[in-house]
């Protein structure tokens, strides 16, 4: 319907372009660009307007939404300002905004040390390629960066605290290596240069959180998973919208509605535990 220009590819042309027989079957979708998200948000903090001030490692310890003149304060200082734009998916509750509408979760990603010219012999004819998975919450996002790295973003974690441990995280990295090994035995030792996590936020009903909060105060929030690019442009229209900006990509995000009302703990504990429990099992063959 869309008139996306794809390919078919089976077992064994996935072994041939990328050096596994993991999977059984792929859609490869030659229109669609792979992008580093770092580099994006390295990119835009580099490029910024003389106009606008960037204020990093700068922990929000207050913030009041309300009202005619926000203000956020640091432990270095206050900033108030005529409008605010609170853009921090997950976190959004720790402002007390979006509370009951939206679903902290938690997901871990690795990235291996530069392959040897061996190894990358072993991996087919593709020198850079992205498999995302056909079920995104068991399933594993793998990737062979163009520094000959390759990286898996696996786990779907319910995480209400937006915290975790050191035991979680130790057990993270050891799946995620796991996974790789088991993805492509023909490399060897696999080893992990590089291990993070983050949090994303999901709604009951796959809307995003988007809109006013306060007098002078807007939020874009609650990803659903759907990637820096999407978000990036609800960042966008988030700031044309406040300023009152024409902008027809408004009206689209608005016409997907807004995350609705979600039962509060414990009960959105047992709801959510059981749900990702089902879907985990659900597509435990992709994992």
């Amino acid at each position: 319907a869309w008139q996306e220009s794809h390919e078919y590819l089976d077992r064994d042309a996935l072994r041939q372009r990328i050096g596994t027989d993991y999977y059984a079957a792929a859609v490869y979708t030659p229109g669609t660009r792979l992008m580093n998200p770092a580099a994006l948000v390295r990119g835009l903090a580099d490029s910024l307007p003389p106009q606008v001030q960037l204020f990093e490692n700068s922990p929000v310890i207050e913030a009041k939404l309300e009202g005619a003149a926000p203000f956020v304060r640091t432990a270095q200082g206050s900033i108030r300002a005529r409008k605010a734009i609170l853009a921090v998916n997950a976190f959004s509750q720790s402002f007390g905004v979006y509370e009951e509408r939206q679903v902290p979760i938690l997901l871990f990603a690795s990235l291996t040390h530069p392959l040897s010219d061996a190894q990358i012999a072993q991996l087919g004819s593709d020198a850079a390629w992205g498999v995302t998975p056909a079920h995104g919450v068991a399933g594993s996002t793998v990737r062979l960066t163009h520094d000959r790295r390759l990286m898996i973003r696996q786990g779907f974690e319910y995480s209400p605290s937006l915290r975790t441990t050191d035991g979680r995280r130790a057990k993270a990295r050891a799946m995620n290596q796991a996974l790789l090994r088991r993805r492509f035995p023909q490399l060897g030792a696999i080893e992990l240069e590089h291990f993070w996590m983050g949090w994303l936020a999901v709604s009951h009903n796959h809307a995003p959180a988007f809109g006013r909060i306060g007098d002078n105060a807007w939020a874009a929030s609650c990803c659903n998973g759907s990637g820096i690019v999407r978000h990036t442009a609800a960042g966008m229209l988030i700031a044309d919208l406040a300023l009152g900006r024409k902008n027809p990509l408004i009206d689209d995000f608005l016409v997907e509605g807004t995350a609705n009302y979600i039962p509060p703990r414990p009960l959105r504990d047992v709801g959510v535990g059981l749900t990702l429990a089902w879907d985990m099992w659900r597509g435990r063959a992709e994992q």
